[in-house]
């Protein structure tokens, strides 16, 4: 995969890659949305240097090493699957002592916070999972003032973690853990940093897999937020997606981003429920 060098200046061309890649005969269903999120995780939790990822036809379970609840876990995306079986998975997660969490879509919800509260697991918050099929309202977000928005080489990964752990308020350890350069050297991965004043202000992550490409770690330096930035990122994203042979695009919404991607035009398909599980000692 070689790497763009697009800035704000390229709008045009990004523009036109919206036009030439957007099927308008795509239609997404929940049952489509939550399969991608559940195969995309699978395909990246594989690729983390010390991950591993358990699969099964109801959802998957996988581990990052990194001790926060959200990176490993169990995710689950058929309403109908075996509580045994996913409890099954629960335990060899929770097995490494990681943080771990629970998600499923809401069509579970009564027989597995069940499961999850039997667990001492605490619930979290309900997580959005969002699509967007038409990128229309996304052209005009990628041009902002000052802004160069780049692609990142495998060996800059590095530079993407240290930004998105500062957007995130987290030690940079988590994301230099999570985003190697092997990850960032995967097909269909591109990872870019958006820079104001040739200082790095911005990042985000695609991940381009069949027919869709996920949204990953867009964050934005707390100084330079409330400028379009991290929209402007989210909307390079998904364009080179559909420029690459994706129809739609999908991601889990913080609280603190819902409201931005609602502006972009991404909608909700449904709510995930997180329940999560500190670390506990290894047996």
């Amino acid at each position: 995969m070689r790497p763009g060098l697009f800035g704000t200046s390229a709008s045009e061309q990004s523009t036109d890659r919206f036009s030439a890649a957007y099927n308008p005969g795509v239609s997404i269903d929940a049952d489509v949305a939550a399969g991608a999120l559940v195969e995309t995780l699978r395909y990246f939790v594989s690729a983390v240097p010390v991950g591993w990822v358990r699969g099964t036809h109801f959802g998957v379970g996988g581990v990052t090493g990194v001790a926060v609840p959200t990176l490993n876990g169990v995710w689950i995306h058929k309403s109908d699957a075996d509580v045994a079986d996913v409890s099954d998975l629960l335990d060899q997660v929770a097995a490494t002592g990681l943080p771990h969490c629970l998600q499923f879509r809401p069509g579970s919800a009564a027989r597995l916070v069940n499961l999850a509260t039997s667990r001492g697991m605490a619930h979290l918050e309900d997580i959005p999972l969002m699509v967007i099929e038409d990128p229309g309202q996304l052209k005009g977000a990628q041009v902002v003032g000052g802004l160069v928005i780049r692609e990142l080489l495998p060996d800059e990964a590095h530079l993407h973690a240290r930004v998105a752990a500062a957007g995130f308020e987290v030690a940079t350890e988590v994301f230099l853990q999570l985003m190697s350069p092997a990850v960032l050297a995967m097909p269909g991965v591109r990872c870019y940093v958006g820079e104001a004043g040739g200082q790095p202000v911005t990042t985000g992550l695609g991940i381009k897999l069949g027919s869709n490409v996920a949204i990953f770690n867009i964050a934005t330096l707390p100084e330079h937020r409330r400028r379009g930035y991290g929209a402007a990122v989210t909307a390079r994203a998904v364009a080179d997606g559909l420029a690459a042979g994706a129809q739609w695009s999908w991601l889990q919404s913080s609280a603190q981003g819902y409201k931005v991607y609602e502006r972009l035009g991404f909608r909700t398909m449904e709510p995930w429920p997180c329940w999560i599980a500190q670390a506990a000692p290894i047996a």
